[in-house]
């Protein structure tokens, strides 16, 4: 070993030693030699415990603020999972009683329903609605607010209504102005039959329907509630 201490002009020793160098030899067969290890003073092993307390203190809180962070998670995760429960029940019960509405309400439209059959075995399916209430209940039973094609067919529909005074909606709009289509597949009309003036109306008469004591046809406001007739190729 080398020792080397520092000295002062009047040749008292500074308090602080440096242990220059180590040279171990170790003569076994390896030949190992480990050499230049530094030494450290007394302040300096003292710095190095005090922050290894630190760095312990600090390993200590982070151990519990992330112990604290995963219980806040687990609990958040616990209250959401609670209230998705809750809302699938929540939902589950709604949508049973709209699904039971459902059931009720088209039992009681059945129950207000006249069945007409034609020639060609078409059923018309009538009842009473606003134009486009009426198209959402035709289509409800599979259905489509008729369409009529000929003088013949719109004669027989006619003399068949449950009403004979009140006015039915038909399945015929021009929902751009001048252009008369009919619902089911937007097929432009070649047959009319308009009752004396009516079939250009203007912008708020968009909606097609019987006149009432006569087969002829009238355009007026959608939001009218009249009857109307369904088509479909059978009602249950």
């Amino acid at each position: 070993m080398l020792f080397r201490i520092l000295q002062t002009d009047n040749n008292q020793q500074y308090k602080h030693f440096f242990c220059i160098r180590f040279h171990f030899v170790h003569k076994s067969a390896l030949g190992l030699k480990i050499q230049n290890l530094p030494c450290l003073t007394h302040e300096s092993k003292k710095d190095l415990d005090d922050a290894r307390k630190e760095l312990v203190t600090v390993d200590s809180v982070l151990g519990k603020t992330v112990g604290t962070l995963e219980n806040d998670v687990q609990k958040t995760v616990n209250i959401m999972k609670n209230h998705l429960v809750t809302m699938k029940s929540t939902i589950g019960k709604i949508i049973k009683k709209v699904e039971t509405d459902l059931i009720v309400l088209k039992k009681d439209l059945k129950s207000e329903v006249v069945l007409n059959r034609t020639p060609s075995g078409i059923v018309h399916c009538i009842t009473r609605a606003p134009w486009y209430e009426a198209e959402r209940l035709c289509r409800d039973f599979e259905g489509y607010l008729v369409k009529i094609e000929n003088s013949s067919e719109n004669e027989w529909l006619h003399s068949t209504r449950k009403s004979k005074s009140s006015g039915y909606w038909i399945g015929l709009t021009d929902l751009i102005e001048g252009e008369w289509r009919w619902s089911i597949d937007q097929s432009l009309a070649t047959f009319k039959t308009w009752y004396s003036s009516y079939g250009s109306k203007g912008h708020g008469s968009n909606c097609v329907s019987f006149v009432g004591s006569y087969a002829k046809w009238f355009d007026t406001s959608c939001k009218v509630g009249y009857y109307f007739i369904c088509e479909r190729n059978f009602c249950n």
